[in-house]
């Protein structure tokens, strides 16, 4: 549970039964997220299962093209697609910031000049 032998021993004891509950929280809380896993887990082979009938189908029944399976895993996570798409969003507001700048510079001093 956690519980170091001297404060076991030592000290009151009560405190067993607060590192017995600490120690049920903890071990709740693991089971919940072992759920959450086991059920994202359940779910995402759902959908590769989903796509392979898909194609399956698709092959049989259409005339002209032919549907593929996925040839990368399913990812829901940020990838190298979005964190480049990001740095290149993050380049046009930097550009966007230092048109703007200038543009406010050029104003102002049109407005020293012609004092």
């Amino acid at each position: 549970m956690g519980m170091p032998s001297k404060e076991f021993w030592d000290e009151d004891p009560r405190w067993l039964l607060s590192y017995l509950k600490a120690y049920e929280l903890k071990r709740k809380r693991e089971e919940d997220q072992m759920s959450i896993t086991l059920d994202y887990q359940s779910w995402l082979t759902g959908l590769y299962v989903h796509q392979g009938v898909q194609v399956a189908l698709a092959n049989s029944f259409s005339k002209r093209g032919r549907a593929k399976y996925v040839k990368e895993p399913i990812s829901f996570s940020k990838n190298a697609k979005d964190r480049k798409l990001s740095e290149q969003d993050k380049e046009k507001r930097i550009e966007r910031q230092y048109q703007q700048f200038d543009f406010l510079a050029k104003t102002m001093n049109k407005k020293l000049t012609k004092r």
